[in-house]
């Protein structure tokens, strides 16, 4: 067992367990609870509290808070809503990964924790989760998508950084992030952006429209649409030349076997001569390390209708669908896994996904004597179909498919909120208390379907020419190349029920102190309950200075994909096998079932306004994580010798690989955050708007979970070194942004300096070197950060309502680091690091037009 966890006192938490599985969290920023608004004095942008009594602006707020007006979203020059966060808030972390279905489903990470820790809300309410777990690169996670949010329905984004589970519920450890629709009863606006990168790849061309309608006394409609059509970039070394891709030749021009590793290291044996085709043959034929090509299509209606003096009617609908590939490892011809007579010369497969995502919420919200109320329901739906082209399953041989379906993901979740809030008289303060109270209910469904039957069977078949001619393919070659298909035994169709409810009271005791408390209680049906308290506070110290903190835990309930999933996925050489962590054969080795992750908040900060038009804000934090749900190690025969036994115990092949989902580690992360803003009026040169932010953090395991016996009888580690690292060290230490935004009359020069601190990573190299720089290492250190990134906008509004803008991402050409030559693949001269900030993509460009009318 891990650590046995720690939870405030119930006196925080206000809320006892109820019988009623309710729940509760923000209604829409426009009924002014959950996530409020106000606008400020000194800058011009709207923010967020992160309470649900009446709203305040940052310099008032309790909490470290980022706030992102439409202006600056565009400014980013971004293709997705993750790619805008990554490059403005400097506690966000977006890495980017090469890999499978993760690289085209991307996510972000926020104070260096996982991606699912971060909760995501829609004016205010609840988003769904993506049906792909693992998204991004974040083993068990399966958060929100923020990707398929347009962002030109955007009219700010709010990122509250700090533990508010008491406040929102599961998921809101890291920090919340709202995306308030644009609500505007008139106007609209048409853009179009195109770029490239430096290299001449990677077009990426934006399409955004939006218009609001009038709907009688007070009533609004806005629509917006979005297309996005991102062409994939590459920087994929080119082939050795000492790396084979055809059969060697024999003296009498015979074609025989090569030597070393057919598939990964094939080389030229004694007195043979290579293939004449070696001459002519493609050298770029791996193609795939670079930024996923993609195509989004995304469309919202927003709409509030008044039924009465005290009441309206809401809806929001949001509807998008992407198509995006990621191209796989080359297989060349002199490989047993191609079938020669259908590729002559190799082929590179290429994954596909095919996504439909939708959400509805409908409510109605108004007044009720002193009450303010909110009662909604919505619903939000992930569907993912999964594709594979231009690949083989060679146990069919020439009966084989080159095009196979994978199988399909869903995720489901039906929400339903109240939400109250009321002042309320005391006598004894001066000012009223601020109540509020509420509930939720939500229904969630998960479900993986079958692919092919050739994606995942194995046809018997034996290679059919060559040196090999003859020979028996292993059970690890059943299966499409590349990604074999969701088997019938994998499919899942699961669901659970989860509801809460909630307390939250504010109050100012004096004019210079104020104090939020809040409470709730949640009851999932598939592990139990949990209750969280959170405690803010600011003190005034001066008109211009002021202290605050917030204490509070939190947790993440084990996502339903996490609980669910099963998967069967073919090697060259052997069979892998992820496991139900609750399953009789995931117990049997050593599992147990999931529980949920559970977070300890303290944040302290101080709020000042140095000078005139400026403002200050340091924040230092610590959030302590129990039970974080990750990946085990994988076990299996060839890497623990006689794990084999353990394996075959539970039905599975001697020489298979097995792991689960576990309730892998306890973790700590700390870290100081600090913004500096302000803006200067330079009379006839215009005015100068500037931002100073930095982050620092750092992270430590204080916790493993103990091996099980029946696996450390094999010296089989549950959470190995390499899943330690990947943990922690995700994120950059330190990130630090300067913005500089000046304007004169129509035109505008905006200019951002970014800096990622150190990324520690760790590779395993194939063959441990024994002389040189890296002797004896089995685990070689390497760092991806130390970069300075510089963007650069050129603009000018001109007459008419029509705007133009040219934009340089990275603008010196950086790239990340390059791995240490032990890492490479034989087939490699270099390879850039994966999952950094930025990749070898290097700089873009880009050129905006847009008209705008009210």
């Amino acid at each position: 067992m891990l650590p046995t966890h720690h939870r405030l006192p119930l006196a925080l938490a206000i809320v006892s367990a109820l019988s009623l599985p309710l729940v509760a969290h923000a209604a829409p920023e426009t009924n002014a609870s959950a996530i409020t608004a106000t606008s400020t004095a000194t800058l011009d942008t709207v923010t967020v509290t992160g309470t649900r009594a009446q709203g305040r602006t940052v310099r008032e707020s309790a909490a470290p808070i980022d706030v992102l007006s439409a202006e600056d979203i565009r400014a980013a020059n971004a293709t997705s809503l993750l790619d805008v966060l990554n490059t403005t808030v400097p506690s966000f972390n977006l890495p980017l990964e090469t890999g499978d279905l993760n690289s085209m489903v991307r996510a972000g990470q926020l104070r260096g924790l996982n991606s699912s820790h971060v909760l995501v809300l829609v004016d205010g309410k609840r988003r769904h989760a993506t049906a792909l777990l693992g998204a991004g690169g974040f083993g068990g996670a399966a958060p929100a998508d923020l990707g398929l949010i347009p962002t030109g329905a955007i009219e700010r984004i709010e990122v509250l950084r700090d533990g508010a589970s008491a406040i929102y519920g599961s998921d809101a450890i890291a920090g919340v992030i709202n995306i308030v629709t644009n609500k505007a009863a008139r106007g609209g606006n048409v853009s179009y952006r195109d770029g490239t990168y430096f290299a001449g790849d990677g077009r990426s061309r934006v399409v955004q429209a939006d218009v609001g309608f009038g709907i009688g006394d007070g009533g609004y409609l806005h629509l917006a649409a979005q297309l996005d059509d991102q062409h994939a970039t590459d920087y994929t070394s080119p082939a050795r030349d000492t790396f084979l891709y055809y059969f060697p030749r024999n003296a009498a021009g015979t074609a025989i076997r090569p030597g070393g590793n057919q598939a990964s290291n094939p080389t030229l044996p004694a007195g043979a001569t290579p293939d004449p085709r070696e001459a002519t043959r493609d050298n770029n034929a791996w193609r795939n390390r670079g930024i996923r090509a993609f195509r989004t299509k995304t469309a919202t209606a927003n709409a509030s209708i008044p039924l009465a003096a005290t009441v309206d009617a809401y809806g929001l609908l949001t509807l998008a669908q992407r198509d995006a590939w990621a191209p796989q490892n080359f297989r060349q011809p002199l490989r047993n896994e191609v079938v020669r007579a259908i590729d002559p010369d190799g082929f590179a497969p290429t994954e596909h996904i095919d996504e439909n995502d939708g959400a509805l919420t409908l409510g109605l919200r108004g007044q009720l004597g002193q009450w303010d109320w909110d009662l909604s329901s919505g619903y939000g739906r992930d569907a993912m179909d999964i594709n594979l082209h231009n690949s083989i399953n060679p146990t069919y041989g020439l009966d084989s498919q080159t095009d196979f379906y994978i199988g399909d993901l869903r995720y489901s979740a039906w929400t339903y909120n109240l939400d109250l809030r009321r002042q309320v008289q005391t006598g004894w303060l001066a000012a009223p208390l601020e109540f509020s109270a509420g509930a939720e209910y939500r229904d969630e469904r998960y479900r993986i379907g079958a692919g092919d039957v050739q994606s995942y069977t194995h046809g018997g078949q034996r290679v059919l020419d060559g040196p090999y001619a003859g020979t028996v393919l292993g059970i690890g070659l059943g299966g499409s190349q590349a990604l074999p298909g969701y088997r019938p035994e994998d499919a899942v169709d699961v669901s659970r029920n989860s509801g809460a409810v909630y307390v939250g009271v504010a109050a100012d005791l004096g004019s210079r102190w104020r104090v939020d408390l809040a409470g709730r209680h949640e009851r999932y049906s598939d592990f139990g309950s949990e209750t969280t308290g959170r405690l803010s506070t600011r003190f005034a110290l001066h008109p211009r200075l002021a202290l605050r903190g917030t204490i509070s835990n939190g947790f993440q309930a084990p996502s339903l994909a996490a609980q669910a999933y099963r998967n069967t996925s073919n090697g060259n050489f052997y069979t892998d096998h992820i496991l139900q962590a609750g399953s009789p054969q995931a117990i049997a080795l050593g599992a147990q079932p999931l529980r949920p992750e559970t977070s300890r908040s303290l944040s302290l900060g101080i709020v000042a306004e140095p000078w005139e038009s400026a403002s200050l804000t340091v924040d230092a934090y610590r959030i302590d994580v129990d039970d974080r749900i990750a990946l085990s190690t994988t076990f299996r025969e060839g890497l623990y010798p006689g794990s084999g036994a353990l394996v075959t115990s539970v039905g599975l092949g001697a020489q298979d690989g097995v792991r689960y989902f576990i309730n892998a580690a306890d973790t700590r992360t700390e870290g100081v955050e600090a913004t500096l803003e302000g803006r200067w009026d330079l009379g006839r040169g215009g005015s100068l708007r500037w931002t100073l932010a930095s982050s620092h953090t750092r992270a430590k395991i204080t916790g493993l979970a103990p091996t099980p016996p029946v696996l450390a009888a094999f010296n089989v580690p549950v959470f190995s070194t390499g899943s330690q690292n990947d943990l922690l060290y995700k994120a950059p230490k330190s990130r630090q942004v300067l913005g500089l935004d000046w304007t004169l009359g129509r035109y505008r020069v905006g200019l951002r300096q970014s800096r990622y601190g150190d990324i520690q990573r760790y590779g395993s190299p194939a063959t441990v070197a024994a002389s040189g720089p890296y002797a004896g290492q089995a685990e070689i250190a390497y760092d991806i950060g130390g970069l300075w990134i510089t963007d650069l906008e050129l603009g000018a509004t001109l007459a008419r309502g029509w705007d133009v803008a040219l934009n340089a991402n990275n603008v010196f050409d950086r790239r990340v680091t390059k791995l240490p030559e032990p890492l490479l693949a034989a087939n490699e001269y270099y390879r850039y690091a994966n999952g950094g900030p930025i990749d070898g993509s290097g700089g873009l460009w880009s050129a905006t037009v847009r008209y705008r009318w009210d």
